[in-house]
This record gives structure tokens, C-alpha cells and sequence, in this order.
């Protein structure tokens, strides 16, 4: 996949948002934006310019943390960590909410 025609599943400021709320370092936000971008080890790798044994490494820690088995599962965490924050409680814009209290 092209990363300049990848669509984008958040915005910048929803990543941002996400890393805060997950206490993700800027690398492992870099990680697991590929891996919603379906990138492999290898791509992934070779777009952050770092050894594939440190992707992994990068993921073992991830799935260690919250407490997941595989890529999928940390794909299905994330999005599902998005949707809680993005509840609505009736009115409509929990979202927008969410990410203004972020600033």
C-alpha cells in the first residue's frame, strides 16, 4: 500500500487523542498506524526505517500490555478504545466532546 493514498481511518488530532489515552509512545502510534494501513512487518520496517525484529518487538509489547495475542486483536483494542471515548450519552457529539478535552 501507498501511504499517500492510504485512506485514513483517524485524524491527526483523533491519533494524538489516542496516544494519550493509551499511553502510546510516538513510535508505537507510528506502528500500529501502519498496521491499520494493513502493512506487513517487512513494509512496516522499511517505512520507519527500523530492523523488523523491532517492529516485532514494538507489537510483542503492545500485545503484552493490553494484554492481546495478535495484530488483529490490537487493531479491534484501538478502534474499540475510539468508540468508547466517542460515545454519545443522547446528545449527539460525544466525539467532538472527546476531542476537545484533549487539548
Amino acid at each position: 500500500m501507498d501511504s499517500a493514498t492510504d485512506a485514513e481511518i483517524f485524524s491527526e488530532k483523533e491519533w494524538g487523542v489516542l496516544m494519550k489515552e493509551l499511553s502510546l509512545s510516538p513510535r508505537q502510534s507510528e506502528v500500529i498506524k501502519h498496521l491499520f494501513s494493513g502493512r506487513s512487518d517487512k513494509q512496516i520496517s522499511k517505512v520507519l526505517e527500523i530492523a523488523v525484529p523491532t517492529v516485532r518487538t514494538h507489537l510483542s509489547r503492545l500485545f503484552s500490555r493490553f494484554n492481546l495475542q495478535d495484530r488483529n486483536e490490537l487493531i479491534l483494542h484501538v478502534f474499540c478504545h475510539f468508540r468508547k471515548g466517542c460515545r454519545t450519552n443522547g446528545n449527539g457529539n460525544g466525539c467532538h466532546r472527546w476531542l476537545s478535552n484533549s487539548d
